[in-house]
């Protein structure tokens, strides 16, 4: 009986983490969403930049010389978390205006929902109020498969445009 129970538990361990390794590789998604709209008041453009909480503090880690718990939307962030999200994200995702200026981004401020964090960007003043060209970089150096979608929006249908590491610069016009 007791040599049933071993050679049951071993086939449990093999299915368990068999479909625990099939459950990582179905469901490994790395995915951004830059959510951008001109503001014809302001003549800027204002973005909400969606990114895996746990695929920011990974890039945020990258740049450290020794590991560091950021904590994101935690009473015990890390001090240097807005900071480090601020230089990470306006590095990272660039656009450039149909006059051809490259656009410097302000960050404003995050927002952290567990699993998914939200940045908010809002360009310098552009005399330009469309955009001709999309670039990203953000978390390549991380994933092979990442996927950083641009969704613009200038008074129409948004246009989207999905950026990889093997293609992470698009014109837009």
């Amino acid at each position: 009986m007791q040599r049933i129970v071993l050679i049951f538990g071993f086939i449990l361990s093999c299915v368990l983490h068999l479909s625990a390794t099939y459950y990582q590789i179905t469901h490994d998604f790395h995915y951004s969403r830059f959510d951008l709209e001109w503001n014809a008041e302001t003549s800027t453009w204002q973005g909400i930049l969606r990114v895996f909480t746990d695929d920011l503090e990974k890039a945020l880690s990258q740049k450290q010389s020794e590991p560091v718990l950021w904590r994101l939307g935690d009473k015990n962030e890390h001090l240097q978390s807005d900071a480090s999200i601020d230089a990470y994200a306006t590095a990272n995702w660039l656009l450039t205006d149909s006059a051809g200026h490259a656009l410097e981004w302000t960050f404003l401020g995050k927002e952290v929902d567990y699993d998914i964090t939200f940045i908010y960007l809002e360009s310098e003043v552009s005399t330009a109020e469309w955009a001709c060209f999309a670039n990203s970089g953000g978390f390549f150096e991380l994933f092979d498969d990442q996927v950083n979608e641009f969704t613009l929006k200038n008074n129409g249908a948004p246009l989207r445009i999905w950026l990889t590491s093997e293609d992470p610069d698009q014109s837009i016009l």
